[in-house]
């Protein structure tokens, strides 16, 4: 057996999916429903730094999630490496309720395809209530 890469001391998830999950690629979300789906723009991309806060969502696969399962977990990263070839790392910051093969501080690895929002502090002049 392969032991798994690490990053910072917790399990990198390469591969954009688990045994339980994938991501969703929200930008192709965001075209079949432009009216109620929204992404972030790709030059916000270019604003993003270590720290930043990014929710992601994660497809639940397993079956035996049972009936009242949602379709996806949607779930915070907080960006732990800037990007490599268009690969993103963040570590988990939710404790998902579905998905069992992922817990808080796992190191998560996506493209800004897979980013449903960004997180915007309040201080941030791109926050919708700043300056108010």
């Amino acid at each position: 057996m392969v032991p798994m890469e690490t990053f910072e001391g917790f399990p990198i998830r390469s591969g954009f999916f688990g045994p339980d999950w994938e991501l969703e690629d929200c930008v192709a979300g965001a075209r079949r429903n432009p009216g109620t789906f929204r992404v972030p723009s790709p030059e916000e991309e270019a604003l993003v730094s270590i720290g930043t806060l990014l929710r992601l969502h994660f497809i639940v696969t397993d079956p035996a999630a049972g009936d009242d399962a949602p379709r996806a977990e949607r779930m915070w990263v907080e960006v732990c490496a800037l990007p490599r070839a268009g690969i993103h790392r963040g570590h988990l910051t939710n404790e998902p309720r579905f998905i069992r093969s992922l817990q808080p501080g796992d190191v998560i690895e996506f493209t800004w395809a897979h980013v449903a929002q960004v997180y915007v502090r309040a201080q941030d002049p791109r926050h919708p209530f700043a300056g108010a």
